[in-house]
């Protein structure tokens, strides 16, 4: 949920003339903030002053809404889950404040739901941690972080001559289900894992088992392409000149439909992307197949 515009009663106190003194450094003539000030200043500076003698009635509901949009509006940004539940707190307080001052409902109506919802995500993310800790204290590192390491000790592997125990572990990574296990979120590191298996295929047993490995990843990925588009460029550059233009082929077409619907065009954009579309044309071209 996306944080709502400033309110209607805020940016006309502001630029009615009958804004305190107190809070005329914060805002420009025409409304906006100063160079100097940020929301959660006139939060703090809000709170600070309605509980002040001589507040004029007039305007101590426009205050209270700017408030409570000021505590609510660095939490748009994410913040710690504490502050968040915290800061949506005193959100709602002023809220309150601002509606039994004269601020019509319907006015709250958009922060209130967003100060509500902040302390939903708050609680989720502070059940979210406490779950990540737990699994930090049995495990020893995060879902991510397993996987980094086993991806990590398989290159050293690989890159000593010990392909065969390098293998073991790319594909004990490979083979993680994606969808229902505990590394759900780390489907980038199992694309990784396929991308390795694929290109020692290729390098070492040929084609033939290289196309094997690539009908496994498609199958094991499911709903989702593999490669996964971060992995496209230099999974094709380790592909090149290995005998499988069929495959490199549909790696760049699928990157490009992607690209396509993603709205960046269907040419490569980097350098180094550029490069390896280059040489991968060139291949095509060559190849009986294209």
């Amino acid at each position: 949920m996306d944080l709502p515009p400033v309110p209607t009663s805020v940016t006309s106190m502001i630029t009615s003339g009958k804004l305190p003194s107190e809070f005329t450094a914060f805002f420009t003539p025409a409304g906006e903030l100063t160079d100097v000030a940020d929301w959660s200043d006139i939060a703090s500076a809000v709170e600070a002053y309605l509980p002040t003698a001589g507040v004029d009635e007039h305007v101590r509901g426009a205050l209270a809404l700017a408030g409570a949009y000021g505590w609510l509006h660095p939490l748009d940004e994410g913040a710690d889950p504490d502050e968040m539940d915290e800061d949506s707190d005193r959100a709602i307080a002023l809220l309150q404040k601002a509606e039994a001052h004269g601020i019509d409902e319907d006015e709250i109506h958009e922060l209130w739901s967003y100060a509500e919802d902040v302390g939903s995500r708050a609680a989720e993310l502070n059940d979210y941690l406490a779950e990540r800790d737990a699994y930090v204290a049995k495990h020893g590192a995060t879902p991510r972080g397993r996987l980094d390491a086993k991806l990590g000790q398989a290159h050293e592997l690989y890159s000593a001559g010990d392909r065969a125990a390098a293998i073991v572990l790319f594909r004990e990574v490979a083979e993680i289900d994606p969808w229902v296990s505990e590394f759900s979120g780390c489907f980038d590191r199992i694309d990784i894992g396929w991308c390795h298996l694929l290109y020692d295929a290729a390098q070492v047993e040929g084609p033939e088992a290289a196309r094997k490995i690539w009908q496994e990843a498609r199958v094991h990925h499911r709903a989702a392409r593999f490669p996964l588009t971060m992995h496209a460029w230099p999974l094709v550059e380790m592909l090149l000149g290995t005998g499988v233009p069929d495959i490199i082929e549909v790696i760049i077409r699928e990157w490009v439909d992607d690209s396509i619907q993603d709205g960046r065009g269907e040419a490569p954009v980097t350098e180094d992307e550029s490069r390896v579309f280059e040489l991968a044309m060139a291949e095509l071209e060559g190849s009986p197949h294209h």
